[in-house]
């Protein structure tokens, strides 16, 4: 008797009550006995849920693990997915349709804009094979021009006044 009274007194300094594992025999009885109460209590939550007997009793699942199943399978695997997780799936998806859809603008306005530039390379063109034509008809009528006034300066006669005048001012024309 005498061992039983030090080891009780021993006991009594301890700082700390001994478990047996990461929780006290204490604490793991008392566990299962709130689990039982709520299985009695509720037949729905003897099937597997987040909301089951389990998850009552001891607190909400972590994210990585689910209680009783072991380290494979997550919550989301067993239970499917949460509303949050589904909220976010639904945002990706709707992110992802609306970059889809402004990516195709971006091509379709990026082509109209190649449409538009062609448009005005091809109007260019035009412009520089007109202009070219006109400084062709010029030089053309100038060569006309030196070749009429050879023709009569080179008959030696008197032109008449209005031929003369005419003749004047297409020199001018031809120095400008």
């Amino acid at each position: 008797m005498e061992k039983s009274k030090k080891n009780a007194e021993n006991r009594s300094k301890q700082l700390y009550t001994h478990t047996g594992g990461s929780k006290s025999l204490e604490r793991l009885g008392e566990e299962e006995e709130r689990i039982e109460s709520i299985e009695q209590r509720e037949e729905s939550s003897r099937l597997l849920s987040r909301s089951d007997s389990l998850a009552q009793a001891l607190g909400k699942e972590h994210s990585s693990r689910v209680r009783g199943i072991g380290l494979g399978p997550t919550s989301s695997q067993v239970f499917g997915m949460n509303s949050h997780q589904a909220s976010n799936r639904a945002q990706r998806e709707e992110t992802q349709r609306v970059l889809v859809e402004v990516q195709a603008e971006l091509v379709a306005e990026k082509l109209k804009k190649k449409v538009v530039e062609d448009e005005v390379a091809a109007e260019k063109t035009k412009r520089h094979a007109i202009e070219d034509e006109v400084a062709v008809g010029k030089i053309r009528m100038q060569a006309m021009e030196s070749a009429l006034i050879c023709l009569l300066q080179g008959q030696g006669e008197k032109l008449p006044s209005d031929v003369a005048a005419w003749m004047n001012s297409l020199e001018g024309h031809i120095r400008n």
